[in-house]
């Protein structure tokens, strides 16, 4: 019996005579975790979605009512860092190369490209998710960038979205790896319309009898105002926001963007806003090395264009895969499951600056970088 295909691709014929198409990450049992045949799958298929004049507007969605998708698949990345001789690091270098270049691509989809945001939304399923141009979170969406609890960084272009959030909040999320709900995500612009789960039905049969056009900038008017519409008829209740709830807290927690004085407000915290607490366990057992990588990101990247940040992202990928901590992070999380990582630094006081120099520095000249035609 044949497997199931990691992604399902389909068209669907509109009353106007044009096509819809639809996108479904198909590998539920692991959460749509995204690997590179299914980054390489997707590439393919909206580049001929996109060069397709009959093909106006498609949806990006997960199978199953858990996920998105959770991220990459890890595990894959885990053995190519363990491999031997020149199979390692191969797939994961062949990895991060393919999933941020390509991903890119996906912010350059012209056409409405709608990416439905249920349950989690992280890792790799992020890089996908962020690159629509109308981007739904439901009742249940969990959108974060955890990164820092296996040794890696904010990654798939956190680097642009996190520094262009107002202070705090992109530190907040970097350094917590904490999820964030509808609301706080729309607020933040990260997403643009809540609905409810069960509302993605009633939105492909509003997109089948939508009126379509030759016309791009109209369907995406079209689309947005179906998806406001959808909005104002939500039958499900949506949380309330998570970070208003912690402003004051976290303006205090952040006073200064100075690492060391941020954990040791953490380390001090009295506060009784459980979201905060939790946050704050996670920057305490995540990757001290990770912490100080982090605050490199989010202060180089105001300066630099959204390629500009993936290309960055891809050296500190490479250097991410040759340092001991991601691999030691993904052992501890999800190959062992002891959840105690030995991180190389005990505590971000103990990382000296040449261990994070060498964490983000290119191992290219500019004109041999892997992404230098993006």
């Amino acid at each position: 019996m044949a497997s199931e295909k990691p992604v399902l691709f389909r068209t669907v014929s509109t009353r106007s005579g044009h096509k819809l198409g639809i996108m479904t990450l198909n590998v539920p049992a692991a959460m749509n975790a995204v690997d590179l045949t299914m980054v390489n799958l997707i590439d393919k298929q909206l580049q001929r979605w996109d060069e397709n004049p009959q093909l106006v507007a498609v949806l990006m969605r997960g199978a199953g009512d858990k996920a998105f998708s959770a991220g990459g698949d890890i595990r894959k990345l885990y053995d190519s860092m363990l491999a031997e001789g020149q199979q390692r690091y191969r797939y994961a270098d062949d990895f991060f190369r393919g999933e941020y270049g390509k991903n890119y691509r996906v912010h350059l989809f012209n056409k409405p490209l709608i990416g439905w945001g249920n349950g989690f939304v992280m890792g790799g399923g992020l890089g996908l998710f962020i690159g629509a141009n109308h981007r739904v979170g439901t009742e249940t969406l969990k959108l974060a960038w955890p990164e820092i609890r296996i040794g890696l960084f904010p990654d798939v272009a956190a680097t642009w979205y996190l520094s262009h959030l107002p202070y705090p909040a992109g530190h907040w999320m970097a350094l917590s790896g904490i999820h964030m709900n509808a609301v706080d995500c729309r607020d933040l612009r990260l997403t643009q319309y809540v609905l409810a789960h069960q509302q993605q039905d009633e939105l492909i049969r509003r997109l089948k009898h939508t009126s379509w056009s030759s016309n791009n900038a109209e369907n995406h008017h079209q689309v947005r105002d179906l998806l406001h519409a959808l909005e104002d008829d939500c039958p499900a209740e949506i949380p309330d926001s998570e970070l208003s709830a912690a402003a004051v807290d976290l303006q205090a927690l952040f006073a200064d963007d100075d690492l060391l004085q941020i954990a040791a407000r953490f380390a001090a915290y009295q506060g009784d806003n459980a979201w905060i607490r939790q946050g704050i366990r996670h920057f305490s057992a995540g990757c001290p090395a990770t912490a100080h990588v982090i605050m490199a990101q989010l202060q180089r990247g105001r300066q630099m264009s959204l390629k500009e940040a993936v290309q960055w992202e891809l050296a500190l990928a490479w250097q991410a895969v040759r340092h001991p901590d991601f691999a030691e992070g993904i052992r501890a999380m999800v190959v062992d499951k002891d959840f105690a990582p030995r991180w190389q630094h005990a505590h971000v006081q103990d990382v000296p600056p040449d261990w994070t120099a060498a964490l983000t520095r290119a191992p290219w000249k500019r004109e041999e970088h892997p992404l230098a035609g993006l």
